[in-house]
Formats: structure tokens, sequence, C-alpha cells
């Protein structure tokens, strides 16, 4: 029992010693509470960093599908705009049943364009990390991940019905 009472004794020096000289050296020294919660925030901050990535990395993936889709559609309505011409000029430059043909795929991509409403990234995710919500932010991101995923459907079916044009027109 003396053995502890010194062993305690000797720990309580040193450790007043120890705060003394901490103190007599100016250097500042973290509050053990604020510590822990500073470096918890940081773990948060981190693993929410990595999720984060992951996902938008993911979201990049679909927009640039999406990007690529839409330019590849842009060029073969480019094609048929300048054969709508030459067919007005001449009727006989182009078959009147492919016309017809395209004419209802266009009405159908008209349909599907409605569906399909662009996705961002708004300012809230932005504050919600401000504030430490990264569960929020994540869940907003997976959000916004899943629209992109509907988006890419929308442009998908699109596409496939401007490759069947792209095909009728030659």
């Amino acid at each position: 029992m003396k053995n502890f009472l010194k062993i305690l004794t000797v720990m309580a020096v040193t450790f007043t010693v120890g705060g003394m000289q901490v103190f007599a050296l100016g250097v500042n020294t973290p509050n053990p509470a604020t510590f822990a919660t500073s470096t918890n925030s940081n773990a948060l901050n981190h693993a929410y960093l990595e999720k984060a990535n992951a996902i938008r990395a993911e979201i990049d993936i679909y927009t640039g599908q999406i990007k690529e889709m839409n330019e590849y559609n842009k060029a073969v309505n480019q094609k048929l705009k300048t054969l709508n011409e030459k067919y007005k000029a001449d009727k006989n430059s182009f078959s009147s049943d492919k016309m017809k043909q395209i004419k209802e795929l266009r009405k159908s991509i008209e349909k599907r364009e409605k569906k399909e409403k662009s996705v961002t990234e708004d300012n809230s995710i932005k504050s919600l990390v401000q504030n430490q919500e990264y569960d929020k932010a994540l869940e907003r991101l997976n959000e916004i991940l899943e629209a992109k995923k509907e988006q890419l459907k929308v442009v998908q079916e699109r596409n496939a019905i401007w490759r069947q044009i792209d095909a009728l027109i030659g």
C-alpha cells in the first residue's frame, strides 16, 4: 500500500511539475475535451470527403456519358435539318416513307425530352458540410446521384431513337 501511495505521489508531482513547466514556457497544450472533439470532427470530415468524392466521381462519369450522347444527338439533329431542307426543295431526294418514320421517331423524342431535367449540386450541400451535418450532405449527394442516373436513362432512350434516325438518314 505504501508503494502504491508513493507511485501516486510521484505521478501527481510529475504532472504538476510538467504542467508548470509547460505553463512557464508558454506552450499551449490542447484541452483534452476540445482535442478529442476536434479530432473526431476531423475524422468525420475526412470520412465524409472520401464518401463524397466517390459519389461525385460517379456523378462525373454519368455526366460525361450524358454529355457525349447529347453531342451525338445534336449532330444527328443537324444532319436531319439539312435533310429536311433538301427534302422540302426536292421531294424525290429522300423516301417519303422514311420521312414519315423519322417524324414518328421525332415525336417520341419530344415526349422523352419533357421527362429529363438537369441535375446539379446546390449550395445546400456546402452549408450542410459547414454545419458538420455530414450524413445529410451525403444523403443529398446520393439524391443527386440517383437523379443523375434517371437523367442518364432518359438520355439513353433518346439516344437510341436518334441512332435509329441516323440509320434511316444513312
